[in-house]
């Protein structure tokens, strides 16, 4: 069964600068916005489909995300791997996501390490989230 959606929670701290960056990151990626409630949720769909990406504040006791505002003190990170419909959109959504304030994780490259062929780049967001966009068609059997 495929994975409905992904839900980041940002904390209050960095709602606004998360929201920027994705807005900005996944439009080369074809997504628009389904749901956006000032400084507390957003979510993105893929155009024509559900919405499948959300971003959140969290709930009380995230109101301070990380503690004391470092990222390192946060327990684990997320990653999250979008599809892309060729190379090309791969390349553009890693140079928009740069221009947006990611840091690069990975340039847009053959991952033959994972699977042929395997297009893809990284990019980790604001608070360290480990992003990717992907073109990956299967010519092997799993």
């Amino acid at each position: 069964m495929p994975v409905s959606h992904v839900s980041i929670a940002t904390g209050a701290a960095q709602f606004t600068r998360m929201r920027s960056f994705y807005l900005a990151s996944l439009a080369p990626l074809g997504y628009v916005t389904y749901f956006d409630q000032v400084n507390f949720m957003l979510g993105l769909q893929p155009v024509g489909k559900f919405p499948d990406f959300w971003l959140h504040v969290g709930n009380g006791e995230q109101t301070v995300f990380p503690r004391g505002g470092e990222v390192e003190a946060r327990p684990g990170r997320t990653h999250v791997a979008f599809d892309a419909e060729s190379p090309d959109v791969v390349d553009k959504w890693y140079a928009v996501a740069i221009k947006a304030g990611g840091t690069c994780n990975g340039k847009p490259g053959f991952r033959t390490e994972f699977s042929d062929p395997y297009y893809a780049a990284f990019v980790l967001d604001p608070l360290g989230n480990n992003i990717e966009a992907v073109h990956y068609k299967s010519t092997k059997p799993w």
